[in-house]
């Protein structure tokens, strides 16, 4: 499995984790320190080993969905057609998350491997079904908001 696949679906699992009501008070918290105690013992509660590269990984992208979350659900929204976000399950919500905030804030990264990333998320914590959604509303993000195709 490669350091950045390894380091979503880490990321995946400790933000689905994140906005369980047991985390609601703590939510707000973006210090950094703080919040790389709460990824490491999160991580060892699962057992998780993760290379040194992944775990850079994960702080990136739990730290950048959290800090723009906002930012990343109005884009979310204005690509969902006859859909309320609301009616989103909190697991295609978090891989929505971490792929608009990787298309968006991280163009280093080629933004087919991120929807692609996305879709295996989908079909491995969703359900099969969940690839297309995924696939279809990332596409457009990635084509018509942010004007990539790379």
């Amino acid at each position: 499995m490669s350091t950045k696949r390894e380091a979503r679906e880490f990321a995946l699992q400790f933000l689905y984790h994140f906005q369980l009501p047991a985390f609601t008070d703590q939510r707000k918290t973006h210090d950094s320190v703080e919040l790389f105690e709460r990824i490491h013992e999160f991580k060892q509660t699962l057992g998780t080993n993760l290379a040194q590269d992944s775990q850079a990984y994960v702080v990136q992208l739990v730290t950048g969905v959290l800090k723009n979350q906002p930012e990343l659900d109005e884009i979310l929204t204005r690509y969902l057609k006859n859909w309320k976000l609301s009616r989103i399950s909190k697991i295609e919500h978090t891989i929505f998350m971490i792929a608009i905030f990787e298309l968006k804030h991280l163009p280093q990264v080629p933004g087919k491997v991120v929807i692609n990333e996305a879709i295996e998320l989908g079909k491995k914590y969703s359900t099969k079904e969940s690839a297309g959604f995924l696939n279809g509303i990332l596409d457009n993000v990635f084509k018509q908001e942010l004007g990539r195709d790379d």
